[in-house]
């Protein structure tokens, strides 16, 4: 597998997982939404994707422990994971 594919297939996993996550939150499943992006978070990091890992990590603040309320503005916060996984971008195969 050349690197292109390799970038591709790595956002797409993180693709994935922000749509997982955004449903997650839309159903009101905020663990779900929590381990979501964590899992974006940690993945962003492991690829070098710094913007994108501090927009997840700070999702991650604001959406708060498990089993509590969110902090006001993580409908915002995850509309910056999504603005990042859009700067990552990439040419279709």
């Amino acid at each position: 597998m050349d690197s292109r594919e390799s970038h591709i297939l790595d956002v797409a996993v993180l693709v994935r997982e922000a749509a997982d996550m955004n449903d997650a939150a839309l159903a009101l499943d905020l663990d779900e939404a929590r381990f979501r992006a964590q899992l974006i978070a940690a993945k962003a990091d492991d690829l070098g994707y710094v913007d994108l890992a501090l927009a997840a990590a700070h999702l991650v603040v604001i959406l708060g422990p498990v089993a509590t309320m969110p902090l006001p503005g993580y409908g915002a916060g995850m509309l910056r994971v999504a603005d990042e996984l859009d700067a990552l971008g990439f040419d279709p195969l």
